[in-house]
């Protein structure tokens, strides 16, 4: 989930963690930071950026408190980064990027804070002004946003879980897993059946971006299952390459466009207006489907996301 081009799919189905398991101890993780994370107990009052909590929640721990994107649209809905999170049981401390109330933070006597980190630096959602007051009060664990396949960063999250307390044998954790691999096992089906070519892609209003799909763990997953993922120039080795508009026309063989799914619907009128994209096969095909990036590393996110997946890859035509 290498997706911190713009700071922002859960399941609304999955069952709610019980509530935090009492506190033993010791604590020990070695963070994606490098640190060693050594605490007596183990911490129940745990706060963590958005779709980390949720990803944690979907796998059995439930936070005391999040921040994030966690602001509801018109209708109260909330972004599916938030997953399955209920926001009545918890403390929200920011609900979009830069937004942290450290007094607020404060007066929960956190115990630990869990956010990615992308560059191996800093936090991701930590705001940098105020990161040294937000761990002054309690120890930051940093999780990897950069992952092989969505296999191994659902299992980074759900080996946090459990070590916060959470029974990662539960039968609701179990039958999620199976769902998960339901839902890969179909995106394989249709893939073999369909053979059509896939980009991923975020467009903007000044350049396209396209996604390597070896730089992103939903990428190298869907190629792992015979999926035709179109790769762009990518000489830096890097998540997008960022392109001009006139290239947009080098990915007119391309079937099937997955785009990200924080930025798309609020851009869909502009985009229109560019002649290079409105042109794409893809594109007048209306094979245009959501790219859910920063979704939860969760087995509940995931199988909806690639089952929904799955379903759009059977009834999309090729094209070229």
């Amino acid at each position: 989930m290498s997706f911190a081009l713009t700071a922002c799919g859960g399941s609304d189905d999955s069952a709610e963690p019980a509530a935090s398991a009492t506190a033993s101890g010791p604590f020990e993780y070695k963070d994606a930071l490098g640190k060693d994370i050594k605490l007596d107990k183990t911490p129940a009052t745990v706060v963590a950026q958005s779709s980390v909590a949720a990803a944690l929640w979907d796998a059995g721990f439930q936070v005391k408190g999040a921040y994030g994107e966690l602001k509801p649209d018109a209708a109260g809905k909330l972004s599916y980064q938030a997953g399955s999170l209920d926001l009545s049981k918890v403390t929200v401390i920011g609900s979009t990027y830069g937004e942290f109330d450290t007094e607020k933070y404060a007066l929960m006597n956190p115990q630990l804070i869990v956010d990615y980190t992308f560059d191996n630096k800093n936090l991701w959602y930590v705001p940098e002004a105020q990161s040294a007051k937000i761990l002054s009060l309690a120890p930051g664990l940093a999780v990897p946003g950069n992952y092989q396949t969505t296999d191994e960063a659902i299992e980074t999250m759900v080996g946090l879980a459990g070590k916060l307390g959470a029974d990662t044998k539960s039968a609701a954790l179990t039958t999620a897993k199976t769902d998960y691999a339901a839902g890969l096992t179909a995106v394989g089906e249709a893939a073999k059946a369909s053979g059509l070519k896939v980009a991923i892609m975020s467009p903007g209003k000044d350049s396209l971006y396209v996604a390597d799909p070896v730089q992103l763990p939903e990428g190298n997953t869907l190629k792992n299952q015979g999926l035709d993922m179109v790769s762009p120039p990518n000489p830096k080795k890097e998540v997008f390459a960022q392109l001009s508009w006139e290239k947009a026309t080098d990915y007119k063989d391309v079937d099937v466009i997955l785009v990200d799914a924080r930025t798309y619907d609020a851009s869909k009128a502009d985009l229109a207006k560019i002649a290079t994209w409105a042109n794409l096969p893809a594109v007048k095909a209306g094979q245009i489907y959501p790219w859910y990036a920063a979704a939860p590393y969760s087995y509940q996110a995931y199988a909806k996301i690639y089952n929904e997946l799955a379903g759009q890859l059977k009834t999309a035509k090729k094209l070229s």
